[in-house]
């Protein structure tokens, strides 16, 4: 592709590439935050079941 057929890219051609740009980095964003929520919970299980039985015990 010569540098004059890039310039001449539609408006249309280059709105999609920037809404595709915004969407994957939108997808990306919101797997990080599944994956760091599923680590949170993970790791609350993880210290709720080493705590000993008694702490869980009402006083």
């Amino acid at each position: 592709m010569t540098m004059m057929d890039e310039a001449l890219k539609t408006h249309k051609e280059t709105t999609f590439g920037w809404v595709l740009a915004i969407q994957q980095g939108i997808a990306a964003r919101r797997a990080r935050l599944a994956h760091l929520a599923r680590e949170r919970t993970a790791a609350a299980i993880r210290e709720a079941g080493a705590k000993p039985r008694r702490y869980l015990t009402p006083r």
